[in-house]
């Protein structure tokens, strides 16, 4: 559940936090009192993208940070650990929105993603708004919705039979490719001639770099032969640091008798024989490095044309080196055109079987969920006042695709002796939103998310039928927590916790704040929302029955 939610220089909030508890809350205020930048901050912390349009007047950035209670499950912690996520019972989700549009976020202090929030926000919360209704007009929805319902026995079998369709799909495309592809006796010579001129070169990526690296000394060869004589002048010569620091040590050696000199000449007579070693070594090394005339034409030749080959067929050895697996297989495809043919034939038909099994098994598994997702959403329409309605699914059988054999549509009758038809031929604005509450009343109780917020779902409803709706919020919050924007007040009273949200003018600034109410507040809010700006006795008293107090 959402435990508190910090929300900083976000639109026209300043600052903001708020705690919530389980149960049923309730957000209310006037129109365009910032009610609704609430659920915007909450789409940001589940991955919507950021602008810096979002960021409050003269702001560096908006801060929104999220705290959340969640009761861990195996497909949870999967995804945590492939999101690198330290998972806990405690979520807290950061995210600062940078004037370059830009964001960072934070998952449990650990830097993440927008596309990880994406993943993670939808096992613990789920916001329900006027677009979330209206995707109830796309046919491609449909599908969706009852698979969500039938995810207890649908997901597994679904996620084998779309990596068999995936892989069906692969298949096709390799086929069409052999098929259209130019075969002819012209093209394999071309592709051979390009295989032989890359076996000629079978150098690795760290043999190039030390030809590189050979011809670069070679290049530079009187430059290093030039630095090495000066150096060795200076060491080795007459009046060099050699002899003086010999001649030196054999002045000081007469003081080595002296214990209080003894460890200073050891030490000493240890650095000129150190830097002897040395001396020599770098000598050995200089002469051994002599300059060949064939050897450095030999690596200019052999890098140009290697040089040559990476402009053509990739920018690294190793790149090639796929290039030319990708030709030896296009050669052997020639070769064996028919065969290779044949082979993928007879594993599109295998797969197509195998598909089509799977395909066959999930749509019967839809139907049997079909039947008590009908039955369900009957149910809490008619306690919603569209007892007339008759909710159906339709079942159409398609080619293959990727959630299988079936094209779904939910068909409405919202009055008696109404033809069945798609919900936006028939239904109102009001109706549509009772069934996209039943629908998701039906789909939640069977679910693991543990919040849900509802933004203005009781659009186009008044009286019992926005008590209904209440009731139905109400009732769901004793599984989950519900958190709810509402103008009604026959919504607002069913709630166990109130929160109103304000709009006030400051300086040049217009600034939103949110408090929780208490019992006396509450009866002023709802009269408000009964009578308007003047609160009358008479406003105060429906209150107060709508309270129970």
């Amino acid at each position: 559940m959402l435990k508190s939610l910090y929300i900083s220089s976000f639109v026209i909030i300043d600052k903001m936090r708020v705690d919530f508890d389980d149960g049923m809350s309730v957000l209310t205020g006037e129109t365009g009192a910032g009610k609704s930048i609430i659920i915007d901050a909450l789409n940001q912390l589940c991955g919507n993208r950021s602008k810096a349009s979002l960021i409050r007047k003269n702001a560096p950035k908006a801060v929104i940070e999220g705290i959340f209670e969640v009761n861990m499950s195996p497909a949870l912690e999967a995804l945590c650990e492939e999101l690198h996520i330290e998972a806990d019972e405690q979520f807290v989700i950061t995210k600062e929105i940078l004037q370059s549009g830009k964001s960072n976020v934070k998952i449990n202090y650990q830097s993440s993603s927008n596309n990880a929030l994406k993943l993670l926000t939808p096992y613990f919360l789920d916001i329900h708004s006027q677009f979330e209704t209206q995707k109830l007009f796309e046919e491609k929805n449909h599908i969706l919705l009852l698979d969500e319902f039938a995810k207890k026995d649908l997901e597994n079998i679904l996620v084998d039979y779309q990596n068999i369709f995936l892989e069906y799909v692969h298949m096709n495309e390799q086929l069409e490719n052999a098929i259209e592809e130019d075969m002819s006796d012209e093209q394999l010579d071309f592709l051979t001639a390009q295989l032989n001129e890359i076996d000629e070169l079978t150098y690795t990526d760290d043999e190039v770099d030390e030809m590189e690296e050979e011809l670069k000394k070679l290049q530079n060869f009187e430059k290093i032969n030039e630095s090495i004589q000066t150096f060795s002048q200076y060491m080795n010569h007459s009046q060099g640091v050699l002899p003086q620091f010999k001649d030196a040590l054999s002045a000081f050696q007469t003081l080595s008798s002296y214990e209080e000199f003894q460890d200073s000449y050891d030490q000493l007579y240890n650095h000129y024989y150190n830097l002897m070693d040395e001396y020599e070594n770098i000598m050995e090394i200089y002469h051994d490095f002599q300059f060949d005339e064939y050897r450095f034409n030999e690596l200019q030749e052999t890098l140009y044309k290697i040089n040559r080959l990476k402009r053509k067929y990739g920018f690294t050895m190793e790149r090639i080196q796929e290039y030319r697996q990708e030709l030896s297989e296009k050669i052997d495809t020639i070769n064996h055109r028919d065969e290779y043919i044949a082979s993928l034939q007879e594993q599109i038909s295998h797969l197509k079987k195998e598909a089509t099994l799977k395909a066959e098994t999930i749509s019967q598994i839809r139907f049997q969920y079909a039947k008590q997702f009908e039955k369900d959403i009957q149910k809490e329409l008619k306690e919603m006042y569209l007892d007339k309605a008759v909710f159906k699914v339709q079942f159409e059988k398609t080619k293959l695709t990727k959630l299988g054999i079936d094209k779904i549509k939910f068909m409405v009758s919202i009055n008696s002796g109404q033809d069945l038809s798609l919900l936006n031929e028939s239904a109102s604005g009001g109706e549509i939103s009772r069934i996209m509450l039943a629908i998701k009343i039906v789909i939640l109780q069977y679910g693991l998310v543990e919040t849900i917020v509802f933004d203005e779902v009781d659009t186009g409803v008044s009286g019992k039928v926005a008590t209904s709706i209440g009731e139905k919020m109400r009732r769901l919050a004793q599984n989950i927590q519900v958190i709810c924007i509402t103008h009604l007040p026959q919504v607002a009273c069913l709630a166990h916790h109130q929160y109103s949200i304000e709009k006030n003018s400051q300086d040049t600034q217009t600034i939103a704040s949110i408090h929780r109410l208490d019992q006396e507040e509450r009866v002023l809010e709802i009269a408000k929302m009964l009578s308007g700006e003047s609160i009358t006795q008479e406003a105060i008293e429906n209150a107060k029955k709508l309270l129970n107090v």
